[in-house]
Protein backbone atom coordinates (compact mmCIF):
# COMPACT_ATOMS: atom_id res chain seq x y z
CA UNK A 1 0.00 0.00 0.00
CA UNK A 2 1.31 3.44 -1.36
CA UNK A 3 1.34 6.16 0.93
CA UNK A 4 2.11 10.02 0.78
CA UNK A 5 5.90 11.05 0.11
CA UNK A 6 6.41 13.39 3.13
CA UNK A 7 9.26 14.18 1.93
CA UNK A 8 8.67 15.05 -1.74
CA UNK A 9 5.14 17.10 -0.24
CA UNK A 10 7.21 19.24 1.65
CA UNK A 11 9.69 20.61 -0.61
CA UNK A 12 7.02 21.35 -3.08
CA UNK A 13 5.16 23.62 -0.15
CA UNK A 14 8.97 25.27 0.80
CA UNK A 15 9.22 25.71 -2.90
CA UNK A 16 5.69 27.57 -3.36
CA UNK A 17 5.81 29.34 -0.44
CA UNK A 18 8.68 31.56 -0.84
CA UNK A 19 7.23 32.24 -4.73
CA UNK A 20 6.19 36.32 -3.99
CA UNK A 21 2.45 36.81 -5.28
CA UNK A 22 2.49 39.09 -8.14
CA UNK A 23 -0.58 41.74 -8.21
CA UNK A 24 -2.60 41.06 -11.43
CA UNK A 25 -3.25 44.85 -11.59
CA UNK A 26 -1.97 48.02 -10.23
CA UNK A 27 -2.84 51.53 -9.41
CA UNK A 28 -1.19 55.15 -8.09
CA UNK A 29 -4.75 55.99 -6.52
CA UNK A 30 -5.72 56.27 -3.32
CA UNK A 31 -8.35 53.35 -2.12
CA UNK A 32 -11.86 54.83 -2.49
CA UNK A 33 -13.69 55.76 1.05
CA UNK A 34 -15.99 53.44 2.05
CA UNK A 35 -19.65 54.76 1.99
CA UNK A 36 -21.55 56.79 4.91
CA UNK A 37 -23.71 54.35 7.04
CA UNK A 38 -27.34 54.16 5.81
CA UNK A 39 -29.15 56.87 7.77
CA UNK A 40 -31.00 55.62 10.98
CA UNK A 41 -34.56 54.68 10.47
CA UNK A 42 -36.96 57.32 11.46
CA UNK A 43 -37.93 57.05 15.21
CA UNK A 44 -41.16 56.61 15.55
CA UNK A 45 -42.55 57.39 18.97
CA UNK A 46 -45.24 55.46 20.03
CA UNK A 47 -48.43 57.56 21.83
CA UNK A 48 -49.18 55.92 24.76
CA UNK A 49 -52.68 56.26 25.17
CA UNK A 50 -54.03 57.88 28.66
CA UNK A 51 -56.30 55.10 30.75
CA UNK A 52 -59.27 57.87 29.44
CA UNK A 53 -58.42 57.44 26.37
CA UNK A 54 -58.17 53.41 26.17
CA UNK A 55 -61.57 53.93 27.42
CA UNK A 56 -63.20 55.63 25.06
CA UNK A 57 -61.63 54.34 22.36
CA UNK A 58 -62.59 50.86 23.66
CA UNK A 59 -66.69 52.12 23.99
CA UNK A 60 -66.20 53.27 20.71
CA UNK A 61 -65.15 49.73 19.80
CA UNK A 62 -67.96 48.15 21.93
CA UNK A 63 -70.64 50.67 20.26
CA UNK A 64 -69.75 50.20 16.73
CA UNK A 65 -72.06 47.42 16.02
CA UNK A 66 -75.11 45.94 17.30
CA UNK A 67 -73.16 42.79 18.33
CA UNK A 68 -69.47 42.98 19.42
CA UNK A 69 -66.78 40.37 20.64
CA UNK A 70 -63.93 40.74 22.03
CA UNK A 71 -62.02 37.41 21.39
CA UNK A 72 -58.42 35.78 21.32
CA UNK A 73 -58.05 35.71 17.32
CA UNK A 74 -60.74 35.91 14.75
CA UNK A 75 -64.19 33.85 14.08
CA UNK A 76 -62.61 32.02 11.09
CA UNK A 77 -59.69 31.54 12.92
CA UNK A 78 -59.71 31.31 17.16
CA UNK A 79 -56.98 31.38 19.35
CA UNK A 80 -58.34 29.73 22.18
CA UNK A 81 -61.43 27.20 22.75
CA UNK A 82 -63.87 29.58 24.67
CA UNK A 83 -63.73 31.87 21.66
CA UNK A 84 -64.27 29.14 19.39
CA UNK A 85 -66.83 28.10 21.25
CA UNK A 86 -68.60 31.59 21.66
CA UNK A 87 -68.30 31.95 17.87
CA UNK A 88 -69.97 28.66 17.70
CA UNK A 89 -73.49 29.71 19.44
CA UNK A 90 -73.66 33.14 17.73
CA UNK A 91 -73.57 31.65 14.39
CA UNK A 92 -75.70 28.34 14.85
CA UNK A 93 -78.12 31.44 16.03
CA UNK A 94 -77.06 33.31 12.70
CA UNK A 95 -76.35 36.74 15.30
CA UNK A 96 -74.20 39.23 12.82
CA UNK A 97 -71.69 40.27 15.02
CA UNK A 98 -68.65 42.36 14.55
CA UNK A 99 -65.15 41.24 15.88
CA UNK A 100 -62.36 42.12 18.08
CA UNK A 101 -58.88 40.43 18.12
CA UNK A 102 -57.48 41.21 22.17
CA UNK A 103 -54.42 39.70 20.91
CA UNK A 104 -53.76 42.25 18.40
CA UNK A 105 -53.81 45.20 20.68
CA UNK A 106 -52.30 44.81 24.14
CA UNK A 107 -53.77 47.98 25.11
CA UNK A 108 -57.23 46.75 24.97
CA UNK A 109 -56.25 43.16 26.24
CA UNK A 110 -54.88 44.68 29.32
CA UNK A 111 -53.41 48.14 29.44
CA UNK A 112 -50.21 49.20 28.71
CA UNK A 113 -47.35 47.98 30.62
CA UNK A 114 -45.49 51.11 31.29
CA UNK A 115 -44.93 52.50 35.23
CA UNK A 116 -47.95 54.46 35.28
CA UNK A 117 -49.60 51.03 35.60
CA UNK A 118 -47.86 50.18 38.75
CA UNK A 119 -48.27 51.76 42.07
CA UNK A 120 -47.06 51.27 45.59
CA UNK A 121 -48.91 49.21 47.74
CA UNK A 122 -48.70 48.94 51.42
CA UNK A 123 -45.30 46.71 52.77
CA UNK A 124 -43.73 48.05 49.74
CA UNK A 125 -44.85 45.89 47.16
CA UNK A 126 -45.91 46.71 43.97
CA UNK A 127 -49.07 45.27 42.43
CA UNK A 128 -50.30 45.68 38.70
CA UNK A 129 -53.13 48.11 38.90
CA UNK A 130 -55.16 46.47 35.78
CA UNK A 131 -56.23 48.60 33.27
CA UNK A 132 -57.52 47.76 29.23
CA UNK A 133 -61.33 46.15 29.08
CA UNK A 134 -60.62 43.87 31.95
CA UNK A 135 -60.88 46.60 34.35
CA UNK A 136 -63.53 48.97 31.75
CA UNK A 137 -66.14 46.13 31.89
CA UNK A 138 -64.90 44.73 35.57
CA UNK A 139 -64.95 41.55 33.45
CA UNK A 140 -61.57 39.24 34.22
CA UNK A 141 -61.57 37.09 31.01
CA UNK A 142 -61.83 36.55 27.89
CA UNK A 143 -64.20 36.13 24.95
CA UNK A 144 -66.15 39.36 26.26
CA UNK A 145 -69.59 39.62 24.31
CA UNK A 146 -71.29 43.16 23.78
CA UNK A 147 -74.65 43.52 22.96
CA UNK A 148 -76.26 46.93 22.29
CA UNK A 149 -73.07 48.39 23.72
CA UNK A 150 -73.48 46.55 27.11
CA UNK A 151 -71.30 43.40 28.46
CA UNK A 152 -73.16 40.50 28.68
CA UNK A 153 -70.11 38.30 29.91
CA UNK A 154 -68.34 35.42 28.68
CA UNK A 155 -68.91 32.26 27.62
CA UNK A 156 -70.44 30.64 30.46
CA UNK A 157 -72.91 33.65 30.46
CA UNK A 158 -73.87 33.13 26.50
CA UNK A 159 -74.25 29.42 27.31
CA UNK A 160 -77.33 30.62 30.17
CA UNK A 161 -78.84 33.39 28.24
CA UNK A 162 -78.90 31.00 25.36
CA UNK A 163 -80.57 28.29 27.52
CA UNK A 164 -83.01 30.69 29.05
CA UNK A 165 -83.67 32.09 26.44
CA UNK A 166 -82.21 35.95 27.38
CA UNK A 167 -80.21 36.01 24.20
CA UNK A 168 -82.78 36.57 21.54
CA UNK A 169 -84.42 39.30 24.21
CA UNK A 170 -81.26 40.92 24.10
CA UNK A 171 -80.54 40.78 20.42
CA UNK A 172 -84.14 42.01 19.64
CA UNK A 173 -83.71 44.77 22.71
CA UNK A 174 -80.22 45.89 20.70
CA UNK A 175 -82.45 46.72 17.36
Amino acid sequence: MAGADIQALKTHVEKHSQDALKALSTSDKAPAAAPPPPPEPAQVEKKVETEEELNERMRGIMKSDKVVLFMKGSPDAPRCGFSRQTVEILRKHEVKFTHFDILQDEAVRQGESDCSALRLTSMYLLAWESVGLKKLNEWPTFPQLIIGGELMGGLDVLREMEGNGELQEALEAAT
